[in-house]
């Protein structure tokens, strides 16, 4: 793969990623409803302010959002068009029949934090959790390697 191709493809992940936190697509989809302070974007997203703030400087700092000083409040906003049509097309493929795959995809269904917290793990000690979650992630990620070299292989063969 070309060096470039793979900087492209690294950059769209990066991006994608950023968007892949609850945390940081609520208030981001707020903004592209409007200018908002911090405060109203943690009430909207139900956020504590610490975390808003936190999720809002990210999407500061990638460009994603523009923040204007208004007296003593910041007000955010969307950066750019095109971060809007990023967000109108994800919504019209969440609403075509693409969506109804989307929401039955068993790989990313619910977010780690809920998966813990509902998890048995819960409720042990917190260093046996740990040790379980990297056994299982290691488990994860050796199948997902294998998986991903048959798919490599039966592409290659045809």
């Amino acid at each position: 793969m070309p060096a470039e191709r793979s900087v492209a493809i690294d950059r769209h992940a990066k991006l994608f990623r950023g968007l892949a936190d609850p945390a940081r697509l609520s208030p981001l989809l707020r903004v592209g409803k409007g200018k908002c302070s911090a405060g109203e974007l943690a009430r909207d997203c139900g956020l504590s302010p610490s975390n808003a703030s936190n999720h809002l400087q990210c999407l500061l700092e990638c460009g994603l959002v523009l923040v204007e000083a208004r007296g003593r409040q910041n007000v955010y906003r969307a950066a750019d068009r095109q971060v809007l049509r990023l967000l109108d097309a994800s919504t019209r493929i969440l609403h075509s029949s693409a969506g109804a795959l989307i929401d039955a995809c068993r790989n990313y269904g619910a977010s780690r934090r809920a998966l813990r917290a509902s998890s048995p793990a819960g409720k042990r000690a917190p260093g046996a959790a740990r040790l379980r979650q990297t056994t299982t992630s290691k488990n994860r990620a050796s199948s997902l390697r294998g998986e991903l070299t048959e798919h490599l292989s039966a592409r290659r063969r045809r």
